[in-house]
């Protein structure tokens, strides 16, 4: 018994020192639920890539949508990313759960010692006590009050051995039980850390695929410009979204009132980064090609959070094909901010946001390879220089 009790508890201290760090915020329940909802979502993506390679293997370079791949790619590792943190949630609860069942088998164990020394002891006296010792006590009574005083003792005294004998067994059981429990517990535990650790294998496997594709973009000259054509599409479906933002808050007569106009050059950077590229055009050094590029990149230092640069609502919060995960507030005036390439949305769409709010978390989807965040600032759907925006750096 006690050699099985040393062994659980050696057991359970390994679990502890290898424990993984849970951080998810959300119910297992809904994280399963929203990642049907994706792989649904995926499922339909995927159709659609895999009916396009059946197309002519000439002209398959052409018609292949670069951002759709990557985009499938991304929403795969996020998955992935999603799925392995809801199994280091399920190892914590069962860690903890290991540790309570330990920790009863603990005092089952001491509760089943004390239990037999009582019953030996017992057993000792009555072995001691000569045979018929308990009929001299009751003939030994004065009289006949005494006699039943005499008989009531007894009675007690046989009605708390057979108290602790049926504890005793009740004892045994219960060891028996959450010995069985613990079994099943870490059989469930070693599982689920054999899943998390495919998810985690699954993960390296898409990054991969994605740090490929984009290799290929930057050396082959037919693919970036496929890609260059794609990200202008791309950036007219923003122009879009905002010009329909616009059209349905004039037709409710919605006013979004702000002074984001008059805090120009004083805003805070959305992350404490560098600058990693700029506003404005830009020429392939190998291909030649010009390229405007919207808004600017920033490569995080500390931390990957992601800041609001101004009061505003959040419109969109999702993925968008080209900037990855992305999210977009607009600010009134026919002001927005948008921030791209993120790895985590930590607001929804209709999201009433305050200046510096984190709204999300650095990540590397969208046509970027490197964990970097992409920030534009848009005036009636038109891109304007972020830098002139932003506050000054020394």
């Amino acid at each position: 018994m006690k050699i099985f009790f040393c062994s659980v508890h050696l057991f359970f201290i390994l679990l502890l020192c290898c424990r993984p760090s849970v951080s998810f915020a959300e119910t297992v329940f809904d994280i399963e639920q929203q990642i049907q909802k994706e792989k649904k979502s995926l499922e339909e993506m995927e159709f659609a890539i895999s009916e396009n390679k059946k197309r002519s293997i000439v002209s398959q370079k052409k018609e292949r949508s670069l951002l759709m791949e990557l985009e499938v790619i991304d929403r795969r590792f996020a998955l992935l990313r999603k799925e392995a943190a809801m199994l280091e949630r399920k190892i914590g609860e069962k860690e903890k759960e290991a540790k309570g069942l330990s920790e009863r088998i603990r005092e089952v164990t001491l509760e089943i010692e004390k239990g037999r020394k009582i019953i030996l002891s017992r057993v000792r006296s009555i072995y001691k006590e000569k045979q018929g010792a308990s009929l001299k006590v009751l003939f030994a009574s004065k009289d006949y009050p005494d006699l039943l005083r005499k008989l009531q003792y007894m009675k007690t005294v046989a009605q708390k051995e057979e108290s602790v004998l049926v504890e005793f067994k009740a004892r045994h059981a219960e060891l028996a039980e959450k010995k069985d429990q613990l079994s099943e517990v870490v059989e469930r535990m070693i599982v689920d850390r054999e899943a998390l650790a495919q998810k985690i294998v699954q993960s390296r496997s898409e990054r991969k695929k994605k740090d490929v594709l984009i290799v290929s973009v930057r050396k082959d000259k037919v693919l970036f410009k496929k890609a260059a054509s794609e990200m202008i599409l791309s950036s007219e479906k923003v122009l879009s979204l905002i010009q329909s933002l616009e059209k349905k808050k004039k037709e409710v007569r919605e006013v979004i009132s702000g002074k984001f106009s008059k805090s120009k050059g004083t805003l805070r950077w959305p992350n404490d980064g560098r600058i990693t590229a700029r506003f404005g055009r830009q020429k392939h050094p190998q291909f030649n090609e010009t390229i405007f590029r919207k808004g600017i990149e920033i490569a995080p230092a500390k931390g990957g959070e992601v800041r609001s640069v101004f009061d505003g609502t959040v419109v969109f919060a999702d993925w968008f094909r080209g900037y990855g995960m992305m999210v977009m507030i607009d600010h009134g005036e026919n002001y927005y901010s948008l921030y791209a390439h993120l790895a985590k949305l930590l607001v929804g769409v209709g999201d009433q946001v305050a200046k510096d709010r984190t709204i999300g978390e650095v990540g590397g989807t969208g046509l970027s390879r490197e964990a970097k965040l992409y920030f534009e600032i848009r005036h009636q759907g038109e891109p304007t220089n972020p830098l002139s925006w932003l506050q000054k750096r020394k």
